[in-house]
């Protein structure tokens, strides 16, 4: 069982052109209807790698790495499962050489994927394409997420904090974990979600 899922369908899962306020000044409304982008960002695609993750990808990358102090997965999107699973990325996404190796640029997506789709149903973001921001794991487009409820212009490029954290000197776990403090953190306070803040703080 994989619960939150009634909080998907309480606010717009996807942009439009028509949602410029997701990314002030830089927001591009005709890449909102690309092909490249629906196919991606399609609710049955998103899924279908959420779902490759957790059946093939978690479980192999276990298999290396052991589970000690793994989390129940029985909810996907738990705070604890955020946290379980991108303390997996290196794992999955670095080479011998202890850096990010491009041919596993589909791990890749499955992580963006997941960190994406995290924030969309736990603290409201909204997808929108910012092509710019897709290079060097996507071509013709790049995921991003918007957040409404920010008072500030707050809004997520997915491969490029992916690839700052994998290129960094520092675990790309740290990166993902502030992620996730900044946003649902901010979200919890500002919306009165006490139980959500108490959730991550656990």
């Amino acid at each position: 069982m994989h619960t939150h899922e009634g909080n998907v369908k309480t606010h717009a899962r996807r942009a439009t052109g028509a949602d410029s306020d997701l990314d002030p000044g830089l927001f591009d409304s005709d890449a909102q209807q690309s092909a490249a982008w629906l196919a991606w960002s399609d609710q049955a695609a998103i899924d279908a790698r959420i779902e490759t993750l957790f059946t093939q990808t978690l479980p192999r990358l276990e298999a290396v790495r052991g589970n000690e102090g793994r989390p129940s997965l029985d909810d996907r999107f738990s705070a604890a499962a955020f946290d379980w699973i991108v303390s997996l990325i290196d794992a999955a996404v670095f080479g011998e050489d202890g850096r990010y190796a491009p041919e596993n640029g589909y791990l890749a997506d499955q992580f963006i994927t997941y960190i994406g789709e995290w924030m969309v149903r736990r603290v409201e973001g909204v997808w929108f394409n910012s092509p710019e921001n897709g290079a060097p794991i996507f071509d013709q487009f790049g995921p991003a997420v918007g957040y409404r409820w920010s008072q500030e212009s707050a809004n997520d490029f997915l491969v490029l904090l992916f690839m700052m954290a994998v290129d960094s000197d520092d675990a790309p776990y740290a990166y993902f974990v502030d992620l996730l403090c900044g946003r649902a953190l901010t979200f919890a306070e500002e919306r009165d979600r006490p139980e959500l803040k108490a959730e991550i703080l656990a």
